[in-house]
């Protein structure tokens, strides 16, 4: 702008905005200027601390991470020459720590994070199980697995930096869908003890469909026990479960074994924990 222009602009100006502008040019000059290098560095540290306490939601980062996992399950099926790493009666462990971009209003663990690092543990969970036969884009590839759904409850709160893990199982199946169990815990020090016991903070299940990948059969839907077949998976015992099953599912793990006693003093129906495999069969029964 020509400096005419901008006297002739100052002229028009109202005389106490006048001195306003004039005030701001003589902070400026006096407080400002001779410490700007001062105040860059400062400002770039700034911008360096919001990156470093939000790096998990840092675009492409959720990905890398996910992509970290399908690798490892990639390398160990090429080191030891297996189609798969787990059997479908193991589980599944994630390991994580709380960090700020995962908190909510209230400063602990919000709702969402909760579904997104369950989304870690379910992809370990699905590509340990299956292999390299589930990976995008592997020349072996020969089964797509999509997310049917999924709900979850909550009973301790997960602080900020708390690690915490993800421990996820098969836990009922029929002849379309698939559910597993996740269960989270963090680490708490007994009464009178150094040693370190483990406390359940929440609990989730997600349901699974399994579709052919490619071929004239491409997006026909494959039964769990099939598909485990299929990667080199020894199901007799289960499939022995199955045919004595009643409609067709199958609930791995009986009703005992679920640690219900974990769940004291919630409500039934509201946390729909003492109805855990009533829910999952009708997660199953869902078309």
């Amino acid at each position: 702008m020509p400096p005419s222009t901008m006297n002739k602009i100052l002229l028009n100006m109202p005389a106490p905005m006048l001195q306003y502008a004039a005030n701001f040019i003589s902070f400026y000059f006096q407080h400002v200027r001779p410490h700007q290098a001062m105040v860059r560095k400062h400002v770039r540290r700034l911008i360096f601390l919001v990156f470093l306490l939000n790096f998990k939601s840092l675009p492409g980062v959720f990905h890398a991470k996910m992509g970290l996992r399908i690798a490892a399950v990639q390398l160990y099926s090429i080191r030891h020459g297996k189609g798969f790493r787990i059997k479908p009666t193991d589980t599944s462990i994630v390991r994580e720590r709380v960090w700020v971009d995962d908190l909510d209003l209230n400063f602990h663990f919000s709702n969402s994070s909760y579904g997104k690092n369950c989304d870690y543990a379910r992809v370990k969970y699905v590509t340990s199980l299956l292999g390299p036969s589930v990976l995008p884009l592997h020349p072996m590839r020969k089964i797509a697995f999509a997310l049917g759904g999924n709900q979850m409850w909550f009973k301790k709160e997960i602080t900020l930096f708390q690690s915490y893990e993800i421990r996820t199982r098969l836990l009922t199946w029929n002849q379309k869908w698939f559910v597993i169990e996740h269960r989270m815990y963090t680490p708490s020090r007994k009464n009178g003890s150094s040693g370190q016991d483990q406390k359940l903070c929440a609990i989730g299940i997600s349901k699974f469909v399994l579709k052919y990948s490619g071929g004239s059969w491409k997006n026909k839907t494959i039964p769990f026990l099939d598909a485990l077949e299929m990667v080199g998976h020894d199901v007799s015992e289960l499939r022995a479960l199955e045919a004595k099953s009643e409609n067709g599912n199958v609930v791995l793990w009986p009703k005992e074994d679920m640690e219900f006693k974990s769940f004291e003093g919630w409500t039934d129906r509201a946390a729909a924990v003492g109805n855990a495999l009533e829910l999952c069969e009708t997660m199953l029964l869902q078309e």
